[in-house]
């Protein structure tokens, strides 16, 4: 009996001790899993971290550029416009008799002058804190049906309520949209709606111009990856439809960051 209580103890001792080694290798596991993970996590933080750093740089970058660019337009180029408009004005009362010629140059000028401060203002985003992306939308739609000769049609609410900094990227969207459509479609009219559902905002600039293969890649260019890129940091998409009767493109996005 002595001999087989002490084989039971034995038994019952080493079986608790592989017991509680079974258990410590799954503790051990465990927090080793738990750390892996939370280590996994940390990693993928930093990663996008480093990203959206990286975004925000290139962004403060290009709108240092565009500031720039802004103030030396409005500084240099419109002072010099100014200028010689003055100049014109004084050759014009100096003459004996008005210069019809001298009339449609100093109309000219004047009108260049109101582009160009339009397309500072377009350029610096000093006024961010004021910016409407409607407002801008309705400025850019009546310069270029006045400059282009391309009926602009706009079908946009009063206001949408959206942050205004997010308002701004969308108006760059659209204006590249616009510009697309120029400078390839050779459109007479271009149509754009705005319509918001809930949280979601839809915009569409349809043009009737000549169309492109929206399935070959390699027409692809600067414009297409600008409007999706930009769409695809509001959080949106963008999407093309197109044909020999014209373009549409399509822009879905929330109204406020995710």
């Amino acid at each position: 009996m002595d001999n087989l209580s002490q084989q039971i103890t034995i038994i019952f001792v080493a079986s608790a001790f592989f017991l509680l080694v079974a258990i410590g290798i799954i503790v051990l596991f465990s927090v080793y899993q738990k750390r892996q993970f939370q280590y996994l996590l940390e990693k993928k933080e930093l990663s996008n971290r480093f990203q959206k750093e990286l975004l925000k740089t290139r962004l403060e970058a290009q709108e240092e550029t565009l500031n720039n660019l802004g103030a030396e337009l409005h500084d240099n180029i419109g002072q010099l416009l100014s200028s010689s408009k003055v100049l014109i004005s004084v050759a014009d009362r100096e003459l004996p008799a008005p210069s019809a010629t001298l009339k449609v140059v100093d109309e000219t000028i004047s009108k260049a002058i109101q582009e160009l401060r339009a397309i500072s203002k377009s350029l610096s985003t000093n006024w961010l804190g004021q910016f409407s992306f409607i407002e801008n939308l309705i400025t850019e739609a009546a310069r270029i049906t006045a400059s282009r000769r391309v009926k602009v049609n706009l079908e946009i609410p009063s206001s949408i309520e959206m942050p205004m900094d997010r308002q701004m990227i969308l108006f760059r969207i659209v204006q590249e949209a616009l510009q697309n459509a120029l400078r390839h479609s050779n459109p007479s009219a271009i149509f754009i709606r705005t319509i918001h559902s809930g949280e979601t905002l839809y915009i569409s600039v349809i043009d009737d111009g000549s169309g492109f293969d929206v399935g070959d890649k390699s027409k692809n260019g600067i414009g297409i990856m600008n409007i999706t890129n930009r769409a695809h940091l509001l959080g949106g998409e963008a999407r093309w439809q197109s044909s020999a009767a014209g373009t549409e493109v399509i822009i879905q996005l929330p109204l406020h960051a995710n």
